[in-house]
């Protein structure tokens, strides 16, 4: 045979085996890659054990007051002992008997938060290191309501009972918001204010109010009752939410600040720089009234601040009694001023008159002199005219 057969033989016999050789090649890389994926995937199955394990190292004390626990350090016991006999107390003063079922869903841990400081030489020539021990610098509490997270809070250490008390009320606030109607949990936020407000938070509240970028709020302030209805978004909310919750002097701000990201790109996308500018910072109305027209009714939400919702909310708690939530769990109303009515147990008008006299009651005196200082000043006006007309000196 030449060595040119030879040649095209060994070529053509090489051409026949390729296929297969890529065959044998792709499967030993399946192969690997899979091992490779099982391998991942059995890391990940592991990693929340492992983590567990290393959240609750140190948790081995478990504190309980009736039907709430935590699970937290020896360190922290006692002061969590106390706390939570505080927070059940509020809880049940709110809730009433509500509070013992909403305190059995929870699952509470408090941890410690350690840090080490820097190492120390033991001089400056040579080579001997004390290491500082760890000190404790925060503490954080979790919570869980039948296994959902709820969200927590870090507080500093050293920590007392009033301020770990508050936390774990955050908590059973979510807990229970979350057992009432959807539409109450949104426009709640997700929370039934259990805290007692302070006279010093109405009076800010009176500011805000009074100071807001919603026209209707404003003259909710002013004491218009109808107006704080249609701000609270008690009744059906309505078609047109711009026009009836906004003034044309209200909308630079509200173009400026509405929408989610999403609707925020899309109107970047619609309107140019120069556009947008003449809204948002020349104030032209007509500008503003098309660059809000491109934004969903649903970006406009709710004008009364959270804070004014809580606020109307635990009124119509305290109202109610130790039923009111119950209640208020219980009403399936299409609106949130039904809600809120059955849990107070008056009518919704009633309920927001009350509401207005407590605001208007925390109102900030006027700044301008009372009718004593004018009377005085007239006075002395008048004692010095006259001295004058009697011709006495002034000095």
């Amino acid at each position: 045979m030449s060595e040119r057969r030879r040649l095209f033989v060994a070529a053509a016999l090489a051409l026949a085996w390729a296929p297969a050789l890529v065959a044998q090649q792709d499967r030993a890389l399946v192969a690997e890659r899979n091992a490779l994926r099982a391998r991942v995937d059995s890391l990940r199955a592991l990693e929340p054990a492992l983590r567990a394990a290393a959240d609750d190292s140190g948790l081995v004390d478990t504190v309980r007051v009736a039907t709430l626990r935590l699970r937290t350090t020896p360190a922290l016991a006692s002061v969590a002992q106390s706390a939570l006999a505080l927070a059940l107390e509020d809880a049940r003063r709110v809730l009433g008997a509500d509070a013992d079922s909403v305190a059995a869903r929870l699952a509470l841990t408090l941890r410690e938060n350690r840090t080490t400081a820097r190492r120390r030489f033991s001089s400056l020539i040579g080579t001997t290191i004390v290491p500082t021990p760890e000190r404790i610098t925060s503490v954080t509490l979790d919570g869980q309501d039948h296994g959902v997270a709820l969200a927590g809070a870090r507080l500093d250490y050293p920590i007392d009972a009033e301020a770990l008390r508050a936390s774990v009320l955050m908590v059973f606030e979510r807990s229970a918001g979350s057992r009432l109607a959807p539409e109450t949990v949104t426009w709640l936020n997700g929370r039934v204010p259990l805290r007692a407000t302070r006279a010093a938070l109405d009076e800010e509240l009176y500011r805000a109010l009074a100071t807001s970028d919603a026209a209707v709020v404003r003259r909710c302030a002013a004491g218009d009752r109808a107006a704080c209805r249609l701000g609270f978004g008690l009744d059906s909310l309505p078609t047109d939410r711009v026009g009836a919750w906004y003034e044309a002097s209200d909308l630079p701000a509200l173009a400026k600040r509405s929408g989610d990201p999403m609707q925020r790109s899309a109107l970047s996308v619609a309107l140019s720089i120069d556009e947008r500018d003449a809204c948002t910072v020349a104030r032209q109305i007509e500008s503003c009234r098309r660059m809000i027209a491109l934004l969903p009714a649903t970006a406009f939400r709710i004008p009364m601040p959270d804070v004014a919702r809580a606020s109307l909310a635990r009124l119509a708690l305290e109202i109610g009694g130790p039923q009111a939530f119950d209640r208020w769990r219980a009403n399936q109303a299409a609106t949130v001023g039904e809600q809120l009515a059955a849990a107070a147990s008056i009518d919704t008008d009633e309920l927001v008159a009350r509401w207005m006299a407590r605001i208007q009651a925390a109102r900030p005196k006027s700044p301008l002199p009372g009718p004593t200082f004018a009377l005085a000043s007239l006075a002395c006006v008048l004692v010095c005219a006259g001295v004058a007309l009697r011709g006495q000196p002034w000095n």
